[in-house]
C-alpha cells in the first residue's frame, strides 16, 4: 500500500518538478506510474492532496536532512546557529523543495494557509524546543520559546526562499542573521 502511494507521489514530484502544479493532471501522473486513475484516487482525492501529501514528505525529508546535519550536538546555542547555517546552506541548493518555493505555479499552490500551518508549526515547535533546552541550562535569556522559534523562522524564509528583494544581489546574510537571532536570546 505505501510502495503504491510512493509510486505516485515519486511520479507526481517529477511531472510537478518539470511542468509545474497546474499543467500537471492526474491523467498524466497515472499514465507516468503505469496505473489507473482509479487506483491513485485510492490513496487521494485529488491533484490538491497528492500535491499537499507530496509537500509534507518532501519538508520532513529535509527537516531529517538538516537535523541528521547536525548531529549529536548537546549544547543548545551551538545547536541553533548550526541549524541556522546548514538550512541556509541548503536552501542555497537546487532542491525540489526549494523549486516548489521559488516555482510561481507551485509557489501558488503551497500559499494556502493550511499547507504553512501544517510544516510551520512543526518546525517552529522543534526550533522552540532548542530554545526552551537553552533556558533550563541557564544560557537563553527568559524569552517566549514560541514567539522566539515563530520571529526566527520567519526572519530565515526572508533572508532565504521567500520572495523578498535582497538588499544586494548575490549577498550572504547568513552570519548576520545567527548574529541577530543569537542576540536576541543569549544571557549576557
Amino acid at each position: 500500500m505505501e510502495d503504491i502511494k510512493n509510486l505516485i507521489l515519486d511520479k507526481a514530484t517529477e511531472r510537478m518538478d518539470r511542468f509545474g502544479y497546474k499543467k500537471t493532471t492526474m491523467d498524466e501522473i497515472s499514465r507516468d506510474c503505469k496505473i489507473s486513475k482509479k487506483t491513485i484516487y485510492e490513496h487521494f482525492l485529488d491533484k490538491e492532496d497528492v500535491f499537499r501529501c507530496l509537500l509534507l514528505r518532501e519538508c520532513h525529508k529535509t527537516i531529517a536532512i538538516l537535523f541528521a546535519q547536525i548531529g549529536e550536538v548537546a549544547d543548545p546555542l551551538e545547536r541553533l546557529v548550526l541549524l541556522i547555517r546548514k538550512a541556509v546552506a541548503y536552501f542555497n541548493q537546487d532542491h525540489f523543495i526549494t523549486r516548489i518555493l521559488k516555482d510561481n505555479d507551485l509557489f501558488v499552490a503551497l500559499a494556502h494557509k493550511k499547507y504553512h500551518e501544517i510544516i510551520d508549526e512543526e518546525i517552529i515547535g522543534i526550533i522552540a524546543e532548542i530554545i526552551r533546552e537553552g533556558k533550563e541550562q541557564g544560557k537563553f535569556r527568559d524569552v517566549d520559546e514560541k514567539i522566539i522559534a515563530y520571529a526566527g523562522f520567519r526572519l530565515f524564509q526572508a533572508f532565504s526562499y521567500e520572495r523578498t528583494k535582497p538588499l544586494h544581489e548575490d549577498a550572504d546574510y547568513t552570519e548576520e542573521l545567527v548574529d541577530f537571532i543569537i542576540n536576541a536570546i543569549v544571557k549576557k
